[in-house]
């Protein structure tokens, strides 16, 4: 006889209490779901919807039969090591509290406990590891620096989260966002909770009025408020990651609303390679320094975007952080496994805990100095574009002479000059301004031939989102696009054809290019990585609309490149200027280049006939960051 779901304990709660929406209103299964979303909210009737989603149901049954859905395997493991959300479900949900709400049969629950929302995407602040839809500073920031979409502001469908929370009996609301405290209608949400709810609150600590309305006279009336304020260093770091604000001001807000009886305060930070020195600094200091009223620190090392890991450092740096936080960890001894006195304790336990998984972290891949020149450039970039001097870790490699950080950011380069149409076809300059990042950072780099053979990856699967990158080789440059979810990738172009060119032609064309290209490109090779190898699988899509790369469609037979294509092109041919969209150069012998290596490969890049190769496509595997991205920005809420 089976058990009866009260009579079974899963590994994980979370599905069973709670319910988390973003900003760009999808839901996942918690702030540190690394899997495809939930639903979104914006396409339900009622937040029920996404409580009892497909995904919802089966990662309930999973649970119970003791197997961890993808999205969650990360966190699981991450909490053998240190704190984590899955510590703070155990802690604060007991099972058989929740048992008799789900419906073995069906695999729904009845009731949420927890809800985990961002009300919107309103934030003053653009820090430099977080992602474009979650700030509109930063967006706005981006969008004149790197091109990337502009976003604007965009909120949630409040009055359902309001219904939602009247049909519920919610006993712990966080908000997040943005910054949830600028969104003007956060009074509103607020006001109707129970005062028995506990509300946590993740914030940059930029401000404690919503509106023009100071919130603290509002919070007073919970039985308890937890409050997050992020902070990733001490005074030189933060104001560098987290960029337009103030320590000064985080500080003063840090020490009102700590004044409130009700409110613990915890500090978390967001470990990164850019504030990865100034960890022991920043430890110190919210243990017996300026913060050290605080009541509990937390801290998460960001895996996405996949430039800002501490992993992406090489061999000297990775020992310099190494032997910083060896001392730091030596000076503030080992506790041996005993029992917290007070809260000082409390926070010294944490950070022995996270400080030394950063150690476990830092050699957790191989070095990639290709992720790392792609840190070195947007890095320079955003020193540029803000005014600032680089941190003094990187100063070296960030100077103009600097060896083995190639200056990429030059975006101007041109195509070759004409050759005979017989030539295989050389890489133009698409022009593509909807090619944007619609999740994480805009990169430009150069895209040096990766390594033949399999490339294994660091993570459970590759980026999720747009890809937009820059490509010089020898006299020619243009930009790659194309859109990457785990290892399936999606290139949309827009064909323009000349006049003359009939709609029967365009139709025939299209099926034989299309053909041609994933013919030779799809499903033929793979990433493979800890969790098992993902197939690449390619897709081409014809649009009107929001393309990748834009195609002139002449008349032929005529000479064809990247963004200008004939009627006479075959298959073959098209599958060759596609390589080029993915960023591949030529590999044929050209006489303005008498350096290119490789060359005379026989390939697809070389004679068009030729097969695609595995090297050709191992940038999908390892130059975006390699695990899902779903907007976890390392909400760590104990």
């Amino acid at each position: 006889m089976s058990q009866k779901p009260e009579d079974r304990t899963p590994l994980c709660i979370a599905p069973f209490v709670s319910l988390a929406v973003w900003a760009d209103g999808e839901s996942v299964i918690c702030c540190e779901d690394k899997g495809p979303q939930a639903g979104r909210l914006g396409l339900v009737d009622d937040m029920s919807g996404l409580v009892n989603s497909e995904k919802m149901r089966s990662a309930r049954r999973q649970f119970l039969r003791g197997e961890v859905p993808a999205g969650c395997r990360a966190c699981l493991d991450e909490a053998t090591r240190q704190p984590t959300v899955h510590t703070y479900y155990q802690e604060k949900f007991n099972w058989r509290d929740v048992a008799e709400a789900y419906d073995e049969t069906t695999g729904d629950v009845s009731r949420t406990q927890y809800l985990l929302i961002a009300l919107s995407n309103l934030c003053t602040y653009s820090c430099r590891m977080c992602f474009d839809k979650l700030s509109t500073r930063l967006n706005s920031d981006r969008h004149r620096m790197l091109g990337v979409e502009p976003v604007g502001y965009r909120r949630n469908d409040i009055d359902k989260v309001i219904s939602f929370i009247r049909a519920n009996p919610i006993r712990i609301v966080t908000f997040h966002g943005g910054n949830p405290i600028n969104e003007p209608r956060f009074l509103d949400v607020l006001n109707e909770l129970s005062d028995d709810v506990s509300v946590e609150i993740i914030s940059n600590g930029s401000t404690l009025t919503s509106g023009k309305v100071d919130i603290r006279p509002y919070l007073s009336r919970f039985g308890h408020v937890h409050f997050n304020i992020s902070l990733d260093g001490t005074r030189r770091t933060t104001e560098y990651v987290r960029m337009h604000s103030d320590f000064d001001d985080v500080f003063r807000h840090f020490t009102e609303i700590k004044s409130l009886p009700n409110t613990t305060v915890n500090l978390h930070n967001t470990i990164t390679n850019l504030n990865l020195f100034d960890l022991p600094a920043y430890y110190t200091m919210a243990l017996s320094g300026k913060f050290a009223d605080a009541d509990s620190i937390s801290s998460y090392i960001a895996t996405v975007p996949a430039v800002h890991r501490i992993s992406t450092l090489p061999p000297e740096l990775r020992q310099l952080a190494r032997e910083r936080i060896e001392d730091f960890l030596h000076g503030l001894g080992d506790a041996g496994g005993t029992t917290p006195k007070d809260a000082y304790d409390y926070k010294a336990n944490n950070a022995r805990a996270y400080a030394r998984n950063v150690l476990h972290r830092i050699d957790s891949v191989p070095y990639s100095p290709l992720l790392f020149a792609e840190f070195l450039d947007l890095t320079r970039r955003t020193d540029a574009f803000y005014g600032v001097d680089p941190l003094p870790e990187y100063s070296d490699y960030l100077a103009p002479d600097a060896s083995g950080a190639p200056d990429v950011s030059d975006a101007s380069g041109s195509s070759g000059p004409p050759r005979a149409s017989s030539s295989p076809s050389s890489a133009s300059q698409p022009v593509a301004p909807d090619a944007v990042a619609a999740k994480g950072v805009v990169v430009s780099h150069p895209a040096p031939e990766p390594a033949e053979g399999l490339q294994v990856l660091a993570g459970p699967c590759p980026y999720v989102g747009q890809r937009f990158f820059r490509v010089s080789e020898c006299v020619y440059a243009w930009n790659a696009a194309y859109f990457q979810n785990c290892t399936a990738v999606t290139v949309r172009i827009q064909l323009n054809p000349d006049a003359g060119i009939t709609p029967d032609t365009m139709a025939a064309l299209r099926k034989t290019w299309e053909t041609g290209i994933e013919n030779k490109w799809s499903n033929h090779f793979v990433c493979a990585g800890p969790y098992g190898t993902s197939t690449i699988t390619v897709d081409v899509q014809w649009v009107t609309s929001s393309p990748h790369h834009v195609v002139r469609v002449r008349q032929g037979p005529a000479q064809s490149n990247m963004t200008t294509w004939d009627t006479s092109d075959t298959g073959d041919v098209a599958a060759h200027e596609f390589g080029h969209m993915l960023g591949n150069p030529d590999e044929y012998t050209d006489a303005n280049c008498p350096s290119r290596n490789p060359v005379n490969t026989g390939t697809v890049m070389d004679n068009n006939t030729g097969p695609a190769l595995q090297r050709h496509v191992n940038r999908i595997c390892v130059s975006a960051p390699l695990a899902a991205e779903v907007f976890s920005i390392g909400l760590d809420l104990i």
